[in-house]
């Protein structure tokens, strides 16, 4: 019988530990306050008040409002591409796999309060030099990864002469359709159903795109697979 060792109760984390979760907590803190409230109210006092700590406390992991706010967009980018849900089979049909994927990337990414959060960051933060260039580095992270992503799930469309405005099109749709929580409609009951139609549009206009170049991509790979016979 395989018994699970606990850890002994008066086991103490190290300094190294004690710290990053301290800098999680100030993070999610940080993005409680700017969610609920203002990125304007968002001071380094305000966090060491909400999260029960000193001013100094929280300068002495983060020594500038600037600093913080770069690694909450680090930690709020970081957690949309995390998901092993966003990438649905290659091996499934194409409008299977179109719809999978814009409900899991529309459920996981354009529909969280946090996404909303990361918008306030940028628009708050673009006369920061500092938070710009940072900024800038993540977008160019994040977009390799999406590109990296989608077209393993959707091969068909990799050989595609537009492919990347392609995939831009698609993600500024879902962009777009994030950004316009900002507005909060009513009654949310059509809203959602509108928005609930976008979506299936965008997956039927994917899934339309690699039925086209499905016998493109299929001949492609008949061709190769005789050159390597002869």
């Amino acid at each position: 019988m395989n018994h699970r060792v606990s850890p002994k109760a008066g086991t103490r984390r190290t300094h190294a530990e004690r710290s990053a979760a301290t800098r999680q907590h100030l993070i999610a803190t940080a993005i409680d306050v700017i969610q609920h409230r203002s990125l304007e109210e968002m001071s380094i006092h305000e966090l060491a008040k909400s999260a029960g700590m000193t001013s100094g406390a929280v300068q002495h992991h983060f020594e500038s409002k600037a600093v913080l706010m770069m690694n909450v967009l680090s930690e709020l980018i970081e957690s949309t591409v995390r998901s092993g849900e966003l990438w649905p089979s290659a091996a499934l049909p194409a409008r299977e796999r179109a719809a999978k994927f814009v409900q899991a990337v529309w459920r996981l990414v354009y529909a969280q309060p946090r996404f909303i959060v990361a918008w306030n960051i940028y628009l708050g933060c673009r006369n920061q030099t500092e938070v710009l260039g940072h900024i800038a580095e993540l977008r160019q992270s994040v977009q390799a990864r999406m590109h990296e992503g989608f077209f393993s799930a959707f091969p068909e469309l990799a050989a595609e002469p537009d492919r990347d405005g392609l995939l831009g099109l698609v993600l500024s749709s879902l962009r777009g359709l994030g950004l316009l929580q900002l507005f909060a409609p009513a009654p949310p009951t059509v809203s959602d159903t509108v928005q609930q139609a976008q979506l299936a549009c965008l997956a039927d206009w994917i899934a339309t795109r690699c039925e086209a170049a499905a016998p493109s991509t299929a001949a492609a790979v008949s061709t190769k697979a005789r050159t390597r016979r002869r």
